[in-house]
């Protein structure tokens, strides 16, 4: 069970809830910190840059059964002369989080609520005729569980990570043996 920050709480019982969605992706020149605000917002000692309504934020979607949800995050009115910045820029298998929070005159109230931890997958882009808009699709780490290893079990591919192991050394030979079990 996920615990909210009573001074969080508070706000969302309030007559008035003024929300954001803050998001922290890491990109191959570096970190970048955005909401869903406009101008600059300071969290956990770093500075996010307000997208307002040019930004947006997927379904997220929790439940009771190990699934792996994504969503995802797209930013429209991009000049066009940033695409191929933002082919080469984009770092897949990157941490990306975002935070749902509670805001009072532009300041967070308590400790930002984690709605989402993943990494980027595939990015989607659209050109329009003056603008390109960019939507990332973040994965949940359990999709990694739904994809094939590329490692095998042998000694050659245990002697890679470890060169003096020597677990894996008559694997190979189980393919030529016949056993006979039982009576």
């Amino acid at each position: 069970m996920r615990t909210i920050d009573p001074l969080m709480l508070a706000a969302l019982q309030a007559s008035v809830v003024v929300p954001a969605f803050l998001a922290s992706l890491q990109f191959k020149s570096g970190p970048q910190f955005i909401w869903s605000g406009v101008g600059p917002l300071v969290y956990n000692s770093n500075t996010y840059l307000g997208v307002g309504s040019l930004g947006g934020v997927g379904t997220i979607s929790e439940g009771t059964e190990v699934q792996a949800a994504g969503t995802a995050l797209t930013l429209s009115g991009i000049d066009p002369a940033l695409y191929s910045a933002c082919l080469t820029d984009i770092q897949l298998g990157a941490p990306a989080q975002v935070w749902f929070a509670c805001l009072n005159s532009g300041q967070i109230i308590g400790t930002p609520y984690l709605l989402f931890s993943g990494q980027v997958d595939k990015p989607h882009i659209t050109t329009g005729a003056n603008t390109i808009t960019v939507s990332l699709a973040l994965e949940n780490r359990l999709a990694n569980l739904q994809r094939a290893s590329a490692r095998l079990w042998t000694a050659a591919d245990q002697n890679m990570e470890f060169p003096t192991d020597s677990a894996f050394n008559f694997v190979e030979i189980l393919n030529d043996i016949s056993l006979n079990w039982g009576s």
